[in-house]
C-alpha cells in the first residue's frame, strides 16, 4: 500500500494547473470549515491568474496535493505600491488527506528560492490567528510574528508574519 507521504515533486506550476491549485485552496478550506463563496473563490482565480504572481505546486502521480502562490509586496497591507524587494506569501494550502507530511515546509521552501532569485531579500504573510496548523508552519520556517493585526468581515482575526530571505536577518519595515 502507498504511503499518503509518499514521493512527490513541487515544482512551478503552469497556467493550465490553476484549477488543479483551485481545488485544493477549495478542498482545504472545506476541510476546515471556511467553505468559499463565489466571490472568494473569483478572486482566488483572478490572484492565481495575475501575471507577477508566482504558482507553485506539490504533485504525486495522482495530481496536485498542495499549491501555494506568492506575488509581489504592496505597501498599506496590501492596498499600496509595490516594494521592489519584498514578496508576499499569498497562498500555502495542501490537500486534507496530506496535512502533517511536510508539504506545506516545501512549498514555502520553493517560493523562499524563487522569491530570492528575483531579488527579494523578505517575505511576509497573514494568516488567521486561529490557525494554530499554519502558524506552527510558518513559526517552523522561521517567520517571526510582526505587531499587525487586523479583523476579517465576520469577526475572524489575522495575524502578519515575515522573514528574511537573503544575507543576515534585518528589521523589516512594518507596512
Amino acid at each position: 500500500m502507498r504511503s499518503l507521504c509518499a514521493v512527490r515533486t513541487v515544482r512551478v506550476g503552469s497556467p493550465r494547473e490553476r484549477s488543479d491549485a483551485l481545488e485544493v485552496w477549495r478542498s482545504a478550506n472545506e476541510a476546515r470549515g471556511l467553505a468559499p463563496t463565489s466571490a472568494r473563490i473569483a478572486r482566488v482565480e483572478q490572484k492565481l491568474a495575475e501575471p507577477t504572481a508566482y504558482l507553485v505546486l506539490a504533485c504525486d502521480d495522482e495530481g496536485a496535493v498542495g499549491m501555494a502562490l506568492a506575488e509581489p509586496y504592496r505597501a498599506q497591507h496590501g492596498s499600496g505600491p509595490v516594494t521592489p524587494d519584498r514578496g508576499h506569501v499569498s497562498m500555502v494550502f495542501v490537500a486534507p488527506g496530506r496535512w502533517g507530511c511536510g508539504i506545506g515546509r516545501e512549498l514555502l521552501d520553493a517560493l523562499h528560492r524563487a522569491m530570492r532569485e528575483r531579488g527579494y531579500n523578505a517575505a511576509s504573510l497573514w494568516t488567521r490567528a486561529s490557525n494554530e496548523r499554519a502558524r506552527r508552519l510558518y513559526e517552523g520556517c522561521g517567520y517571526q510574528l510582526t505587531a499587525d493585526v487586523k479583523q476579517l468581515p465576520g469577526g475572524d482575526e489575522i495575524v502578519r508574519y515575515e522573514i528574511a530571505l537573503s544575507g543576515s536577518p534585518r528589521a523589516v519595515d512594518a507596512a
